[in-house]
């Protein structure tokens, strides 16, 4: 589970606000190992707290992949929802929302010396002050387990042939 809590200068805030909690933005994945498998589904919840209704302009919930390292960095959004302020107004903060999405074949996860491509579950709040807050619960995506043994011949197959 990701949770952020944004700094915010007191320098800065308006008098009445200085004493206002921080946002606090949760993501948590279904699975705990974080691990999710290639053309499987993703499933996530998300909440928001400490935040008025009245402060947010909008949501943008999305699924991406990132690569880091030497040379450009790409980033691909592969699921994107946005909630509106109708969409905020009917939905309210009080409640744990949920995320479900099918994920793609490719890319995989990547971790190497030259560069990483990494997968996560991004939750930005768009605030009507003009400031954005961010939070990020990064996964794994891997190949799919497969039916198949070592010489390539179906093991369910071989096992009933044998009963």
């Amino acid at each position: 589970m990701a949770i952020v809590l944004p700094k915010f200068s007191r320098r800065h805030s308006p008098v009445g606000r200085a004493t206002e909690a921080q946002p606090a933005v949760n993501v948590a994945l279904c699975r705990e190992d974080g691990v999710y498998e290639a053309g499987g589904e993703l499933m996530a919840r998300w909440r928001i707290r400490r935040v008025c209704l009245d402060d947010l302009q909008s949501i943008e919930v999305s699924v991406l992949w990132h690569t880091e390292g030497k040379g450009d960095e790409d980033l691909h959004v592969h699921h994107f929802h946005r909630v509106s302020p109708e969409q905020l107004r009917r939905l309210g903060l009080a409640d744990e929302q949920s995320l479900r999405c099918h994920l793609p074949a490719s890319p995989l996860s990547y971790h190497g010396h030259l560069i990483s491509l990494r997968w996560c579950v991004r939750l930005r709040l768009f605030m009507n002050d003009g400031r954005e807050i961010i939070a990020e619960q990064p996964f794994h995506l891997v190949s799919p387990r497969s039916n198949f043994d070592s010489f390539g011949s179906q093991a369910s197959v071989r096992a009933s042939s044998q009963a």
